[in-house]
């Protein structure tokens, strides 16, 4: 039943593992564009990279900004048309408009950087199909590696990708204790700051065996 849950591999920046990817059957892939984020990436790579979207397979595309202006969110999602869009609630350069207009496009993909328990999902981003749950590092928008109490989301119910230092090692853990729709995971599949294939197979495979 693994193939119930849904991976999201986050922070790409080189053609092999976005191919590696879609070889896997990965559900999402999450390309960083935060001047603020080690994974960042300009529209140059975007499009070396993005070469293979057309293939058969291709996952879900995900684009991350935290602390990009809004000229650049609105230029990039225009030219490239990811089906996500990934947004940090508390990202003091983020409109109101650009939040609004991703919401009414059924887009947005809120990253919710957890600091207390949740005690209901009316605390939640109310409007989106699908939201993240990751831990809180200031200054970051994600991808800190840090694993947030997973006791402070169990009340939750609706769908959500739980992210926040899930690893190969942890992640049957995770989603065995709290059965969210999927997971998203950065730094967890990496060695010394790149992506490391081994790591993701043995991460998508773990998932899938449970």
């Amino acid at each position: 039943m693994g193939t119930d849950f849904k991976i999201k591999i986050c922070g790409i920046k080189d053609l092999s593992t976005l191919e590696l990817c879609r070889d896997l059957g990965v559900d999402f892939v999450g390309l960083n564009f935060s001047p603020k984020s080690p994974r960042g990436i300009n529209r140059n790579v975007a499009e070396e990279i993005l070469s293979i979207r057309h293939l058969p397979g291709f996952p879900k595309l995900v684009f991350l900004f935290f602390e990009n202006s809004t000229e650049e969110i609105l230029s990039l999602t225009k030219e490239f048309k990811p089906d996500l869009i990934q947004l940090i609630r508390g990202d003091h350069f983020l409109t109101n408009e650009i939040w609004e207009s991703f919401t009414n496009q059924n887009r947005l993909l809120p990253a919710i950087r957890i600091q207390s328990p949740i005690e209901s999902d009316e605390e939640l981003e109310p409007r989106s199909s699908l939201v993240i749950l990751d831990s809180f590092q200031k200054g970051l928008g994600g991808g800190s590696g840090h694993v947030f109490p997973w006791e402070y989301v169990t009340n939750v119910k609706r769908p959500y990708l739980l992210a926040g230092g899930i690893t190969p090692k942890n992640v049957q853990l995770a989603l065995n204790t709290l059965k969210p729709y999927g997971i998203d995971v950065a730094s967890g599949v990496e060695t010394d700051g790149n992506k490391d294939p081994n790591k993701i197979k043995e991460l998508v495979q773990n998932v899938r065996n449970i």
